[in-house]
């Protein structure tokens, strides 16, 4: 109870931003147990839901659906880019998306011209419905309003926008923005009313047919980008070597793989989109797997394979060789017989899904695949039902599909009708049989005119789609109507829908029965008849006799032998009749021995009918032990994941000590900043020091070289003055020896001292 009063709470700042949408997307998010997920529900389905209605909405303001494309692609990557929080936040999704495809148009550097008249009408409107009777009103609205007024009129109504969404699109108040629709709404009424239109109701249907386009053919293509796929060569699960992506929906991917265990074994691998890390998450995402698992029919997709890769689950299914119904419906229609082959099988399927307690809730032909079996001939088919994706049990309450295929039940739940009925499986037996409808005559296949879904769930919560129209199935009308039924109860239960669809076959069977009456009733009428002939001619002869007695008494004789001839002749044609008819007995009794042994061989063909279907039940028995393994072994898996949470449960509490200490180290970290602050500071003074330093030892330098120089000058003036000395003293000695007596003998140690004199 306690996660749908959340859900409430979160979808009213989102109602008004395409409520359809939204209301969808909480009781998909509500189906998986996490009340979260509704905006990743919005985010993965939001361009999808509303791209047709954007893409015309860009073709008609550029006059080109190439430019359209352009910018539909430019405004797919915005989607891909913004977060979900962002994209959803009030007025909504719708407003957020035009608003961007708005900003292409009118923002850029070099704006679009705006169209002429010329390249609006090379469009591809829309045909023409049945109720106008020429397309004078809407080429009024469509050529001969302004391009302001055309817009406001296109985005309020053939768009769906309400007041407030324009006005967040416009960047206006929504004072001005009504002041404006109302001036728009009253040039187009006047323009209307000239052709005789002053309905009210019908103005809203007018404008959405004047703004709407042929929808553009789906192409997955489209639907892929944006979206990276696993590369070729991934190995998933160990043994599953993906080869190419084949589908692409709104919650996973299909690949086609190759089983590296099984040589030639191709198998059809589903990976999820969203990673699940919690426990919560795992159960949610296995429950596709669990609903799959619960019902066994050979036209309901199994599965063989489970596993999880990068924290995403995957699952195998066969692959099978052919086309879905909508494929096939491309090239022609069914023949009633090829339907009643099809149609039968997929009847039996969601009987088998309904008593195993589950819905499919997204029956179409898209989602019906003419699978072709080897061994069966190329012309026989075994129709399978695909993607279980938004299929639910009936204890919950999910509501989904596709709008085009709603049943009035599923449609009010979106609409604005007072009385919401419960939906129950009789819905998907509604969405069959409007499928196999469309099967039938595909070009009354009803489309979203304009790409204005809210206005299409509206009618339909009303109004039911009609029965086959064509000559050779309007015998089908009093079932359509039943099958079709806006009233729940009326319709049959998918196990009663499968002997009804019987009736499919009933001018056939006519025509058996008819020719089956001729071939016995023909040749006894043609006895009967030449009896009776023959009896009537006798009669008359006998009559004609008498008369001829009465008149002609003289002519006995002759009227006798007459009467002998006549007799003869009729004895003769009554006996050529016996021996036809002895013939045509003879022929009956080779036809009756002819189909004694038809039906000795239909005995035959029954007895090996009835062994298949003991090995049937024999398969059955088996895939029911192997569905207990397989829960088993989703038992062990359940168990394994305990375990893991419990792990991953240890690995946060390190987790948490480890970001205590993270934050202890950044702290750390923040003061060893500051002291290298600090340091740079005083690097800073040291350097200004050195410099200073730099500077003095700059002045001392050149007061060394000052030094040096007169230390040179010193020393050389130091030899001048030895010299002069060594010259002084050798004056003296000679001197002393001119004054020193005769004869006197020189001392032996002056020449020493002269020499040492200077080194001294």
């Amino acid at each position: 109870m306690g996660t749908v009063p959340f859900l409430l709470n979160q979808l009213r700042p989102l109602e008004k931003g395409g409520a359809a949408l939204t209301q969808a997307a909480a009781s998909i998010a509500l189906s998986q147990g996490q009340p979260q997920t509704i905006v990743d529900v919005l985010h993965g389905r939001a361009f999808r839901f509303y791209s047709e209605g954007i893409r015309q909405y860009l073709a008609i303001r550029t006059g080109s659906t190439e430019r359209a494309d352009h910018y539909l692609a430019k405004l797919r990557a915005f989607v891909a880019k913004t977060e979900s929080n962002d994209l959803v936040k009030a007025p909504g999704v719708r407003a957020r998306l035009y608003r961007a495809a708005r900003g292409y148009l009118h923002n850029q550097s070099q704006p679009h011209r705006s169209p002429t008249k010329q390249d609006l009408e090379e469009l591809p409107w829309r045909a023409l419905p049945s109720a106008h009777v020429s397309l004078s009103p809407l080429n009024e609205l469509r050529f001969e309003l302004s391009n302001a007024e055309s817009e406001l009129l296109e985005l309020r109504h053939a768009r769906e926008l309400s007041v407030e969404e324009l006005a967040f699109v416009y960047g206006e108040s929504t004072d001005v923005m009504q002041k404006r629709i109302d001036a728009a709404t009253t040039h187009a009424r006047v323009l209307l009313e000239a052709h005789g239109i002053r309905d009210r109701e019908r103005f809203g249907r007018i404008i959405i047919e004047a703004f709407a386009l042929e929808p553009a053919p789906r192409t997955h293509d489209d639907e892929r980008e944006g979206v990276e796929p696993l590369a070729s060569g991934t190995i998933v699960g160990g043994r599953y070597a993906i080869e190419t992506r084949v589908g692409l929906g709104a919650f996973g991917d299909v690949y086609r793989a190759k089983d590296t265990e099984v040589p030639g074994h191709v198998v059809a691998l589903k990976l999820l989109h969203q990673a699940a890390h919690s426990k919560s998450a795992k159960q949610s995402a296995l429950r596709e797997l669990r609903l799959i698992a619960s019902v066994f029919h050979p036209s309901i997709v199994q599965f063989k394979d489970h596993g999880w890769f990068e924290e995403r689950l995957w699952f195998v299914m066969p692959w099978y060789d052919g086309e879905t119904l909508e494929s096939r419906l491309q090239r022609e229609p069914l023949s009633r017989a090829e339907a009643m082959k099809i149609f039968q099988p997929l009847a039996r399927a969601l009987a088998a899904m309904h008593a195993a307690g589950v819905r499919h809730q997204d029956v179409k032909p898209e989602n019906i695949f003419l699978a072709r079996i080897p061994g069966f001939g190329d012309e026989e088919v075994t129709p399978v039902l695909l993607d279980l994706g938004v299929a639910a049990t009936e204890a919950e309450m999910v509501v989904a599909g596709t709008p085009t295929y709603f049943a009035p039940e599923v449609a009010a739940q979106f609409a604005s009708v007072e009385k919401k009925p419960a939906v129950s499986n009789k819905a998907d037996v509604f969405a069959l049989a409007l499928s196999l409808r469309n099967a039938l005559e595909p070009e009354t296949q009803e489309d979203v005119a304009a790409g204005a879904v809210d206005t299409f769930i509206e009618k339909r919560s009303r109004a039911t789609p009609t029965a086959p129209t064509r000559r050779p199935l309007k015998y089908l009308k009093p079932s359509f109507e039943r099958w079709l039924s806006r009233d729940a109860d009326v319709r049959p239960t998918a196990d009663e829908l499968v002997e009804e669809l019987s009736v499919l076959a009933l001018p056939e069977e006519r025509r058996a029965r008819f020719k089956t009456i001729l071939r016995w009733t023909i040749p006894m009428a043609l006895a009967l008849l030449g009896a009776s002939g023959a009896a009537v001619t006798v009669f008359y002869q006998q009559a004609e006799t008498q008369r001829e007695v009465a008149q002609q008494a003289t002519l006995a004789a002759s009227g006798l032998r007459r009467d002998l001839a006549d007799t003869r002749e009729i004895a003769e044609q009554l006996e050529l009749r016996y021996e036809q008819s002895r013939l045509t007995r003879t022929e009956l009794a080779k036809r009756l021995a002819l189909t004694d042994g038809k039906v000795a061989q239909l005995r035959t063909e029954l007895k090996d009918e009835e062994r298949r279907l003991m090995r049937t039940r024999e398969k059955l028995a088996q895939n029911r032990q192997e569905k207990a393994t397989i829960e088993q072994h989703l038992s062990e898996t359940e168990r394994d994941l305990s375990a893991t949470e419990r792990s991953l449960a240890a690995t946060n509490q390190k987790l948490l000590a480890t970001s205590q200490k993270l934050l202890a180290e950044q702290e750390q970290g923040k003061r060893l900043e500051r002291k290298l602050e600090r340091a740079g500071e005083r690097l800073l003074e040291l350097q200004g020091e050195i410099a200073a330093l730099d500077a003095r030892l700059d002045a001392e330098a050149n007061k060394t070289e000052e030094l040096q120089d007169a230390v040179a000058k010193a020393v050389a003036a130091r030899s001048r003055a030895e010299l002069e000395l060594e010259f002084a003293q050798e004056e003296l000695e000679a001197l002393k020896r001119r004054d020193a007596p005769p004869h006197a003998p020189e001392p032996e140690s002056k020449p020493n001292a002269v020499e040492t004199t200077p080194d001294s």
